[in-house]
C-alpha cells in the first residue's frame, strides 16, 4: 500500500537519530537497513512515495546522518541509474533535482568525481527540457561547489548551450542564476565570455527571459566589483 511506505518514509530521519544516539549498541542498522529502503524508493512507481523518500534523502544529508562511504556506493551510483537515458522520465527529472540539491551537502570531491559528469550529460538531454530546465535552474549552485577551474573547463560551454535552449524555460532558469555562475568565473571570463552571454538574455525574444535577464543585472554587474576598493568605500559610508 502506497500510504503506509509514505509513512514510513517520513519515519526514517527519526529512526535514524535514533541509531545515531544509539550508535556503540546498533552500529550499523541504518546503513544496513534503513539507507537501501529509502534509495529504493526514489524510483517506486508512487509518485508520493517517490516524493517523501526524496525529502527524506535530503533530510539525512543536510543532518549528516549518512556516512561518507555510503552516500559514495549506496547513494550516487542509485541516481546515477536514474538518471540514465533509459530511465523513466518522472523519475530521471527527479533525481538530476537531488543530485543538484545534494551538491552542496556532500562536499566539492564527491560532487566533482560522482554528481559532475552525468550533470554535464543532462544539461544536453536533447529529448526532455525539464530536465534541462532543473540543471540550468540549479547550475549556479553546481558551479559554487565544484568552483572555478571545473566551472570553467567543464560546465561553462554548457552553460552557454543552456542560455541559447529553444525552450523560453529554460533560458530564463539561466538568466535567473546568472550571479551566481559569474562569482565562480575569473574577471578575464567574466569580461570576455559572460558579459556577451547577459547581453544575448538582455536581447532574448521572449519578455520573460528578458525580464529575468533585467532583475539579474545588477548582482551581475556586482561581481566585477574590485572587493578590495569597494569595501574601502563601505567602510568610508
Amino acid at each position: 500500500e502506497p500510504t503506509v511506505r509514505a509513512e514510513l518514509m517520513e519515519q526514517v530521519p527519526h529512526i535514524a537519530m535514533f541509531c545515531q544516539e544509539n550508535r556503540p549498541s546498533i552500529p550499523y542498522a541504518f546503513s544496513k537497513y534503513l539507507l537501501p529502503i529509502v534509495v529504493r524508493y526514489l524510483a517506486d512507481q508512487n509518485n508520493q512515495v517517490r516524493k517523501t523518500s526524496q525529502a527524506a534523502l535530503l533530510v539525512l544529508l543536510e543532518q549528516e546522518l549518512i556516512e561518507r562511504y555510503d552516500v559514495e556506493t549506496k547513494v550516487c551510483p542509485v541516481l546515477i541509474d536514474l538518471t540514465a537515458p533509459d530511465s523513466n522520465d518522472d523519475v530521471k527529472t527527479e533525481a538530476v533535482a537531488i543530485m543538484c540539491k545534494m551538491a552542496s551537502m556532500v562536499g566539492k570531491d564527491i560532487t566533482e568525481r560522482l554528481v559532475l559528469p552525468r550533470f554535464c550529460e543532462m544539461c544536453c538531454d536533447c529529448r526532455m527540457f525539464h530536465v534541462r530546465k532543473v540543471c540550468a535552474a540549479n547550475f549556479g549552485d553546481i558551479c559554487s561547489v565544484v568552483g572555478q577551474q571545473a566551472t570553467e573547463e567543464m560546465l561553462l560551454p554548457r552553460f552557454f548551450q543552456l542560455c541559447s535552449d529553444n525552450v523560453w524555460g529554460v533560458r530564463k532558469a539561466c538568466a535567473e542564476c546568472f550571479m551566481a555562475v559569474s562569482c565562480a568565473t575569473s574577471q578575464e571570463v567574466r569580461r570576455t565570455k559572460l558579459s556577451t552571454l547577459f547581453i544575448n538574455l538582455i536581447s532574448d525574444p521572449s519578455r520573460w527571459v528578458r525580464q529575468a535577464a533585467f532583475q539579474s543585472l545588477g548582482p551581475f554587474i556586482s561581481t566585477f566589483a574590485n572587493p578590495s576598493s569597494s569595501a574601502q568605500y563601505f567602510k568610508e559610508e
